[in-house]
């Protein structure tokens, strides 16, 4: 099979996917946009051989041709121990990487996502008093509605280091990427030996935002019997999952808001307090394991 040799484990909403693409973009690195976030290591394991013929198609579709990095990625990766297992019992020499954002705004940033794609029914408030329960929950509620447990990045890089060498594993802040994507791009080429003189266009992509027309969200992304009957009888039978997945994405970012005109400073205050007390610990812990200073994290 067509075997990925990197991972992009996470975090939810840390720009990972602005980095996954422009990774993707450089002629030595193969990194079908279809298959980042499709939970290989979580849900198909057990179907492996299967869904592998899957993956290779999709590497295939996309365009490879024996490129020396082969990229992956899903943000529940990092999250999910079973899933650091199970990508190093496939690949041991494998090389991961990592964004982190401060765990307080990556809960918001997450919260108000899911409530943009009509999939999150509760306040920010409500959700995080059911964390635990949803931590225990449908694969979607531990996946999607879990802010406070997906924020303590420190115990999910110890298990990842439990399994990895650390000179395998590369960690970025959401800032690096906000503020110096040149700087984080380099880096990245560094640490997988490709050539870093490769300039990818940096456009940042999937933007929390607000949706612009309620009804058009409605009736392509959520689950209903218009949805259904196209995807049925026109999508799935005559376009690749590949361009499917490019095709979502585009109507996605089209019926976004710039998230610029849309953040309020004064939003979610006593959520905030909340989150800033619960994370202090763990981001402690965190700026040892990473060493970067994070106090801008616990403000």
């Amino acid at each position: 099979m067509i075997k990925p040799n990197v991972f992009i484990i996470g975090a939810q909403k840390s720009a990972t996917t602005s980095l996954y693409n422009w990774l993707s973009q450089h002629p030595n690195v193969c990194g079908p946009s279809s298959i980042k976030d499709y939970p290989f290591f979580i849900t198909c394991w057990d179907n492996f051989d299967e869904e592998s013929k899957m993956l290779d198609k999709e590497y295939l579709d996309s365009g490879y041709s024996n490129q020396k990095i082969v990229l992956h990625g899903s943000v529940q990766y990092m999250f999910e121990e079973k899933a650091i297992d199970r990508i190093f019992e496939f690949d041991p020499n494998a090389k991961l990487i990592c964004t982190l954002r401060d765990p307080t705004e990556r809960a918001i940033s997450a919260h108000k996502y899911f409530k943009k794609l009509n999939l999150e029914t509760k306040s920010l408030k409500q959700a995080l008093d059911l964390d635990e329960e949803f931590l225990n929950g449908t694969l979607q509620q531990r996946h999607d509605f879990t802010y406070k447990s997906h924020g303590l990045y420190a115990k999910q890089l110890e298990y990842v280091f439990k399994k990895f060498n650390k000179d395998q594993v590369l960690v970025f802040l959401y800032e690096d990427i906000r503020d110096n994507p040149v700087d984080v791009i380099e880096k990245a080429h560094n640490f997988l030996e490709i050539d870093d003189s490769f300039s990818p266009e940096l456009i940042h992509a999937n933007a929390t935002g607000e949706i612009k027309f309620k009804l058009f969200q409605k009736l392509i992304f959520n689950n209903n019997k218009f949805k259904k009957f196209i995807v049925d009888n026109i999508v799935d039978p005559f376009i690749p999952l590949h361009k499917r997945s490019k095709i979502r994405w585009a109507l996605s970012e089209w019926n976004t808001k710039s998230p610029n005109h849309v953040i309020k400073k004064d939003e979610y205050e006593e959520e905030r307090v909340l989150l800033k007390k619960y994370f202090k610990e763990d981001i402690l812990k965190l700026e040892q394991i990473i060493k970067r200073n994070l106090d801008s994290w616990k403000e």
